[in-house]
Protein backbone atom coordinates (compact mmCIF):
# COMPACT_ATOMS: atom_id res chain seq x y z
CA UNK A 1 0.00 0.00 0.00
CA UNK A 2 1.38 3.44 -0.82
CA UNK A 3 2.01 5.73 1.98
CA UNK A 4 2.81 8.44 0.14
CA UNK A 5 1.08 11.60 -0.40
CA UNK A 6 1.01 12.01 -3.74
CA UNK A 7 0.96 16.11 -4.51
CA UNK A 8 -0.94 17.94 -7.10
CA UNK A 9 0.57 21.10 -8.93
CA UNK A 10 -2.04 23.00 -6.44
CA UNK A 11 -0.91 21.49 -3.79
CA UNK A 12 2.75 21.47 -4.01
CA UNK A 13 3.38 24.79 -3.02
CA UNK A 14 1.73 24.43 0.60
CA UNK A 15 2.96 21.18 1.02
CA UNK A 16 6.61 22.35 0.82
CA UNK A 17 6.18 25.14 2.66
CA UNK A 18 6.71 24.00 6.24
CA UNK A 19 8.44 21.98 7.30
CA UNK A 20 10.61 19.01 6.20
CA UNK A 21 9.66 17.56 2.91
CA UNK A 22 10.90 14.71 0.52
CA UNK A 23 9.75 15.06 -2.95
CA UNK A 24 9.78 12.35 -5.35
CA UNK A 25 9.43 13.84 -8.67
CA UNK A 26 8.90 10.63 -10.79
CA UNK A 27 6.31 9.65 -14.20
CA UNK A 28 4.16 6.47 -14.19
CA UNK A 29 5.18 5.22 -17.31
CA UNK A 30 8.98 5.26 -15.79
CA UNK A 31 10.32 1.98 -14.54
CA UNK A 32 13.11 3.24 -12.60
CA UNK A 33 10.59 5.54 -11.10
CA UNK A 34 8.97 2.75 -9.63
CA UNK A 35 11.60 1.00 -8.35
CA UNK A 36 12.46 4.23 -6.57
CA UNK A 37 8.80 4.51 -5.03
CA UNK A 38 8.76 0.82 -3.74
CA UNK A 39 12.08 1.73 -1.85
CA UNK A 40 10.40 4.81 -0.75
CA UNK A 41 7.15 2.98 0.76
CA UNK A 42 9.31 0.52 2.28
CA UNK A 43 11.39 3.19 4.09
CA UNK A 44 8.13 4.43 5.15
CA UNK A 45 6.67 1.36 6.48
CA UNK A 46 9.45 0.44 8.21
CA UNK A 47 9.71 4.27 9.76
CA UNK A 48 13.31 5.08 8.82
CA UNK A 49 12.87 8.53 7.96
CA UNK A 50 13.36 11.11 10.74
CA UNK A 51 10.09 11.48 12.17
CA UNK A 52 9.85 15.39 11.31
CA UNK A 53 9.91 14.50 7.62
CA UNK A 54 6.80 13.66 4.84
CA UNK A 55 7.29 12.03 2.35
CA UNK A 56 5.58 13.03 -1.26
CA UNK A 57 5.96 12.56 -4.85
CA UNK A 58 4.80 14.68 -7.62
CA UNK A 59 4.24 13.05 -11.46
CA UNK A 60 6.08 15.78 -13.77
CA UNK A 61 3.77 14.70 -16.36
CA UNK A 62 0.95 15.94 -14.42
CA UNK A 63 2.92 19.10 -13.25
CA UNK A 64 5.45 20.09 -16.02
CA UNK A 65 5.64 23.63 -14.29
CA UNK A 66 7.01 22.72 -10.95
CA UNK A 67 9.57 20.17 -12.54
CA UNK A 68 10.93 23.05 -15.24
CA UNK A 69 10.79 25.72 -12.37
CA UNK A 70 13.06 23.19 -10.06
CA UNK A 71 14.90 22.49 -13.25
CA UNK A 72 13.65 18.36 -12.57
CA UNK A 73 14.93 17.10 -16.44
CA UNK A 74 15.68 13.72 -15.05
CA UNK A 75 13.72 11.25 -13.29
CA UNK A 76 13.67 10.10 -11.05
CA UNK A 77 14.78 12.93 -8.74
CA UNK A 78 14.45 13.34 -5.24
CA UNK A 79 14.54 16.93 -3.56
CA UNK A 80 14.19 17.45 0.01
CA UNK A 81 13.22 20.83 1.01
CA UNK A 82 13.06 23.01 5.02
CA UNK A 83 9.98 25.43 5.26
CA UNK A 84 10.25 26.22 1.58
CA UNK A 85 13.92 25.87 0.14
CA UNK A 86 15.93 23.20 -1.59
CA UNK A 87 18.28 21.58 1.23
CA UNK A 88 19.31 18.44 -0.45
CA UNK A 89 18.72 16.50 -4.13
CA UNK A 90 19.28 13.11 -5.87
CA UNK A 91 19.18 12.60 -9.68
CA UNK A 92 18.50 9.28 -10.83
CA UNK A 93 17.38 6.01 -9.05
CA UNK A 94 19.12 5.96 -5.55
CA UNK A 95 19.74 3.56 -3.27
CA UNK A 96 18.77 2.97 0.81
CA UNK A 97 22.00 4.35 1.78
CA UNK A 98 21.64 7.70 -0.79
CA UNK A 99 18.53 8.49 0.26
CA UNK A 100 19.33 7.86 3.98
CA UNK A 101 22.13 10.62 3.56
CA UNK A 102 19.82 13.24 2.84
CA UNK A 103 19.35 12.94 6.78
CA UNK A 104 22.47 13.88 8.63
CA UNK A 105 22.47 10.79 11.35
CA UNK A 106 20.27 8.18 9.56
CA UNK A 107 22.45 6.75 6.95
CA UNK A 108 24.07 3.20 8.10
Amino acid sequence: MDKIEKLTAAGFPVAVKQGVVLVDFFAQWHGPCHKQGDLLNALVDEERFPEEVKVTKLDVDEAPVIAAKFEVDIIPTLVIFRDGHEIGRIVGEADENQVMKLFPGTAE
